[in-house]
């Protein structure tokens, strides 16, 4: 037989002989060379002869091939469940943890030891399977259960999203032992499935903003062009004619549309710059911000005998480009300064806070009020309620773009004789956009 013994087993095998021949116990496996292929064998004996020297020894030599290649496989298997990023977590008929890999102990930050035996609902702390109740019932009833999202906060507060599967476990017979939980990290790739489709949204959205923008553009611009067509083959006959204070007035009347075209061209390129801050948005200091803002336009109250507010209770910061928000409170401001300060004594205010995820400012006027059939429209380009009050209908416009662009809106609450609040709202990063 020890001519077949397979070489890598030869010093153990041997080295088994001698522990034997001192101690009278023989117990080793290994494998002999066959043409048919190694096989698996173990030997076990003992020296029937009591104390004193190992003569003989009797045993047996067992066949274990079937059960050393089951063993090699479910250690092969065990391997790849270990090595796995995923956590697999194995859970008896009570629900309580028999199985615990190393993708577990990296998710979760927990060793196998903290954990084994304990009841499934030791996880809460880190994975909210209070939300769902019925998932571990359902996989102990034999049901399986597939991708399901839930999420928790870390203790630094960071939101961690895992993508959970749970399936029964069967014996050999097929009787129901109990149920494995697989959970995948899923945080990442959930955050950048929201930026898809925030990416496509806003997609969408430049896209309608670009077919109203070129028809209403043609339309709007094409009227001071017409103006100007006019007066000139007006001015021309008041030439012929020798009329010339009718001249001078034809004159004036194309500079106006020129000095209107002009300011449309200005505001279109302003509007046509929100959005495109290079790098991500940054904390700004919001009271700085409302601060100097109420410094720069308080005169312009003051002129109209009214009065401009700061309230407080200002959220400290805020995430957005400063140049764009800057922009769009101000633009606010003048709203209110054409159509809310008519009388001594109107009073202006901007103010803020923080609701649900959101970063809520706005600019409330006691003017005449807005009646609710106009409270889209007046957000849209070139849009005045008032023709006769100066401006090119596009403040309001840059106004719902900057908060399109920071992943808001605008809108406004007003009644006629009530005054109005336009309303931007912006979302609250999480740590993980900030990143």
């Amino acid at each position: 037989m020890l001519d077949r013994l397979h070489p890598d087993d030869s010093p153990a095998f041997r080295e088994a002989l001698g522990v034997a021949a001192d101690r009278g116990e023989l117990d080793v496996s290994f494998r002999l060379q066959r043409s048919a292929g190694d096989r698996w064998f173990r030997v076990r004996g003992a020296s029937p002869g009591g104390d004193g020297p190992v003569l003989t020894l009797a045993g047996s030599i067992l066949d274990i091939d079937e059960l050393r290649r089951i063993q090699d496989r479910n250690a092969y298997h065990a391997a790849i469940v270990e090595s796995a990023d995923d956590a697999i977590i194995g859970l008896d008929r009570d629900a309580a943890i028999v199985a615990w890999n190393g993708g577990a102990t990296r998710l979760f930050g927990r060793e196998p030891a903290e954990v084994l035996g304990q009841p499934v609902s030791a996880l809460a702390p880190w994975v909210r399977l209070d939300l769902m109740p019925d998932l571990i019932p359902r996989a102990l009833r034999g049901e399986s259960v597939s991708h399901q999202i839930v999420e928790h906060r870390r203790e630094g507060g960071d939101r961690q999203e895992f993508a959970l599967t749970l399936g029964p476990v069967r014996d050999a017979g097929g009787e129901l032992v109990g149920a494995s939980l697989i959970a995948r990290d899923v945080t990442g790739r959930r955050a950048m499935e929201r930026r898809l489709v925030a990416a496509g949204r806003d997609l969408r959205r430049r896209s309608d903003e670009l077919e109203q923008f070129v028809y209403t553009v043609s339309h709007d611009l094409k009227s001071p062009l017409v103006t100007c067509t006019g007066y000139v083959g007006l001015l021309e006959e008041d030439l012929q004619a020798g009329d010339s204070e009718a001249a001078v007035d034809s004159a004036r009347r194309v500079r106006n549309a020129v000095t209107r075209m002009s300011r449309l061209i200005d505001d279109l390129l302003e509007l046509s710059r929100i959005g495109r801050a290079e790098g991500p948005p940054k904390r700004l200091d919001l009271p700085r911000l409302a601060a100097e803002l109420a410094e720069m336009m308080g005169p312009r109250f003051e002129e109209l005998r009214a009065r401009l507010e700061v309230a407080p209770g200002l959220p400290e910061a805020v995430f957005a480009d400063e140049r764009d928000l800057s922009r769009a409170l101000e633009n606010l401001l003048e709203n209110a300064l054409k159509y809310a300060c008519d009388g001594p004594g109107s009073v202006v205010t901007l103010g803020g806070r923080s609701e649900d995820g959101q970063t809520l400012l706005y600019v409330r006027d006691s003017g005449p009020g807005i009646s609710p059939d106009y409270h889209q429209k007046i957000f849209g380009l070139f849009q005045r309620l008032d023709v006769s009050k100066p401006g090119t209908g596009v403040g309001l416009a840059s106004v719902a773009k900057v908060a399109s662009v920071l992943g808001g809106r605008a809108w406004v609450d007003s009644e006629p004789g009530r005054g109005a609040t336009f309303w931007l709202s912006l979302p609250e990063p999480t740590a993980g956009d900030r990143e």
